[in-house]
């Protein structure tokens, strides 16, 4: 076992501070790190030190061998950086709604989505296969994530999203599959069979029951809600009724529906 003082310990950290401060900080941490045997540092002055670097230098650092690959591949070594991404997995209040999927490869895949590059390939596969729904009203983009949905600003200076969201539209014990947005309205299918009416004006939410599985679309006209779901299904609805107007039976499950503009 090895033991440090503390004065051995804040000298490291300044050692470490200092070389950050030069131009290719990755490459010369990874020599310093290789010399003087990382291995022996405690794993708090270690996440002290990697605080301190950006996704690139840990990228470069993961290369220098495998120990030090298995360190930085932690979750703890990326959180920080993730609760900046959009859609990374790590909400508002810091929780992880995706603990199965390390945080370096959501890391990866948001930056991918922000820069515009795409791959041939599936990067990650999500429990119920369904990547998230997003409309944008204005200046404010919603965005379902999970079982909830957050409706984010644009800040008009840096022409980015903010991170803490306006508000949160919860309630599902599912992923949101579908939303519509109307005037006054914010209308939620998801995979627990579950439609939600959430007030945009209010904190005042609906739930209307009726499918037996997951509800897979939704529209919204004046008033009417028609859904389709897996139970081959699709339903009518009010915003202020809790029960179906009606219901017409389907061969199949129902992947999209649409209300005509007349409503005839």
């Amino acid at each position: 076992m090895c033991v440090m003082t503390s004065r051995r310990r804040y000298s490291y950290v300044f050692l470490f501070t200092r070389t950050f401060c030069c131009v290719d900080h990755g490459r010369c941490f990874a020599r310093c790190l290789a010399a003087m045997l990382f291995t022996q540092l405690p794993e708090d002055v270690l996440y002290h030190i990697l605080f301190h670097l950006d996704r690139t230098s840990l990228c470069r650092l993961s290369q220098v061998c495998k120990s030090m690959n298995r360190f930085v591949n932690r979750d703890a070594v990326w959180r920080r950086i993730a609760k900046g991404c959009l859609n990374s997995g790590i909400i508002w209040n810091g929780t992880d709604i995706y603990p199965n999927i390390p945080l370096k490869e959501r890391v990866k895949t948001a930056q991918n989505w922000y820069h515009g590059f795409c791959k041939k390939w599936t990067l990650l596969k999500w429990k119920t296969k369904l990547l998230p729904w997003l409309q944008l009203d204005g200046d404010v983009l919603y965005l379902s994530q999970a079982a909830k949905i957050g409706a984010y600003s644009l800040n008009h200076d840096s022409r980015r999203l903010q991170r803490i969201p306006l508000e949160n539209y919860l309630g599902h014990k599912g992923d949101v599959c579908r939303f519509v947005l109307t005037d006054s309205h914010l209308i939620s299918a998801g995979s627990d069979g579950r439609i939600l009416v959430h007030s945009r004006r209010r904190n005042l939410s609906l739930g209307l029951m009726g499918h037996s599985q997951e509800v897979n679309c939704l529209d919204s006209k004046n008033g009417l809600i028609i859904s389709g779901s897996r139970d081959r299904t699709a339903r009518m609805w009010t915003l202020t009724s809790s029960s179906p107007l009606g219901t017409i039976p389907m061969f199949d499950r129902v992947w999209s529906v649409a209300i005509s503009p007349t409503q005839r």
